[in-house]
């Protein structure tokens, strides 16, 4: 599996490659009693999960020592690869499935991943806790939401100065026309949209780095269910 890796340009190394495997076959034998993924096939657990999770790798960001969120992490994408590749990373991942977040758990053991924190709840809860609001230097979120809502969702998270990294399909000229007042409220600005090609012509992937440049008003974010219906 290392030539995937390889053709995305990522650099892996054997202890890497060998903690995948054994996320692969853990995340496999796991996902009837958690419904998890409705992919298994092994190629494409590597490609569309693992290997799209790390594309960030080939941003200009160092993630030693810092501190990112994942709101939404379902099964563990991006977390979980995104620990393996930055032993260093302090990386915490959100989830309002309890049975998602008891998974990850389990995988964080198998793997011997420290440095991993797991919360259980909703984003519109947990970014008014001030244990929680404005203290990460990265947030990342992966097939959640539409952009307007995940920016209500992620951006309290995020430090003054931070970034939000949003996995994006190729759509996302449209998602950012509508979520022009969402940037403006969340004090936040798009930096760069980059696109990568997956390995094996599976398709293409935007990220899109967006800046947080100041502090957002304590009302936001608002209520759970408030911003599906009445989005910013």
């Amino acid at each position: 599996m290392k030539q995937l890796f390889d053709i995305a340009n990522v650099k892996i190394d054997e202890k890497q490659l060998a903690m995948f495997e054994i996320f692969y076959d853990y995340l496999v034998a796991e996902n009837e009693k958690y419904n998890l993924t409705a992919i298994t096939e092994k190629t494409d657990v590597y490609v569309k999960h693992f290997i799209d999770s790390v594309l960030i790798q080939n941003l200009s960001f160092d993630f030693s020592n810092k501190k990112m969120i994942d709101i939404g992490t379902g099964a563990g994408f991006p977390l979980i690869p995104l620990k393996i590749m930055n032993p260093n990373l302090y990386i915490t991942g959100l989830d309002s499935l309890n049975k998602r977040v008891s998974f990850i758990k389990s995988v964080c053991e198998q793997l011997d991943l420290t440095g991993v924190g797991l919360i259980h709840g909703r984003a519109e809860d947990f970014g008014q806790d001030k244990k929680y609001r404005e203290q990460y230097d990265f947030a990342v979120s992966r097939a959640v939401a539409e952009l307007r809502l995940l920016l209500e969702f992620v951006m309290p998270f995020v430090k003054v100065d931070g970034y939000f990294l949003a996995y994006k399909s190729i759509k996302t000229k449209t998602e950012l026309e509508e979520a022009s007042n969402a940037l403006i409220q969340m004090k936040s600005k798009l930096i760069d949209t980059v696109e990568f090609m997956l390995p094996n012509d599976y398709g293409k992937r935007e990220i899109m780095v967006i800046q947080k440049y100041g502090h957002i008003d304590k009302k936001y974010p608002r209520k759970a269910g408030v911003p599906k219906k009445s989005p910013l």
